[in-house]
């Protein structure tokens, strides 16, 4: 099946230029998706992502002014994209209850590959935000960056899930918080499971996303009775 093409915008306070305006940026995102991956972010800069595309540094600061940045793009797309698929997913289903279980599950089952265009990996791009989407909005200038719009992408996401949750439990006190939890906890539970099993309940062996889903439904039935 040939990708689908979908719509990204994401927000342009991030970028100089939209990398996927052009050929250039859209290979620009499509390294730097597999660089981040293979060596880490912080072992990651424009030099070696100018290498690795066959390009040169100053081709990468057309489009970004710093690796954060792209990072931020990064995460903002996976963000939006990953939206896109909950809301496609959840679209023909009534019962609010199972509403937010087929959303969870979309969201710990990463992305469709078959939804995505050729330039994003889609299982690299998940593992990058599993490992770096913390550093995001861990960062001394998170209010000024918040102010110019950096995280409405996941801010949205956040938004739908919480509208879910009143949905099940009009009364419900927290939504945003129990979304935001929701959300950290299908990324943060992969990311120990996978690199410090210790810090979970986890049997040795299975399927990290099989035991992701299964503690975040075991959450949602205790806290909210499903």
């Amino acid at each position: 099946m040939s990708p689908i093409n979908v719509s990204i915008k994401i927000n342009d306070t991030i970028y100089i230029r939209d990398p996927l305006g052009t050929k250039l940026g859209r290979n620009l995102i499509k390294h730097a998706i597999v660089l981040i991956y293979d060596i880490g972010y912080e072992q990651f800069n424009f030099k070696k992502l100018a290498q690795s595309m066959g390009s040169t540094e100053a081709s990468v600061y057309r489009y970004f002014e710093n690796k954060y940045q792209l990072l931020v793009y990064l995460v903002a797309w996976y963000w939006d994209f990953m939206h896109f698929m909950v809301c496609m997913d959840i679209r023909n289903i009534s019962d609010p209850k199972d509403k937010l279980i087929k959303a969870i599950s979309t969201l710990v089952n990463s992305l469709d590959s078959t939804m995505t265009p050729s330039y994003i990996d889609q299982s690299k791009l998940h593992d990058v935000v599993v490992e770096n989407a913390s550093k995001v909005y861990h960062n001394k200038d998170v209010d000024l960056l918040n102010k110019e719009g950096y995280y409405m992408s996941y801010k949205t996401i956040i938004k739908t899930f919480s509208e879910i949750i009143l949905e099940i439990d009009n009364d419900f006190e927290y939504p945003v918080g129990f979304a935001t939890n929701l959300i950290e906890q299908s990324l943060n539970y992969e990311y120990y499971l996978n690199h410090l099993p210790s810090l979970t309940d986890a049997k040795a062996t299975g399927n990290s996303n099989e035991k992701t889903m299964h503690m975040i439904k075991y959450m949602i039935k205790k806290v909210l009775g499903i």
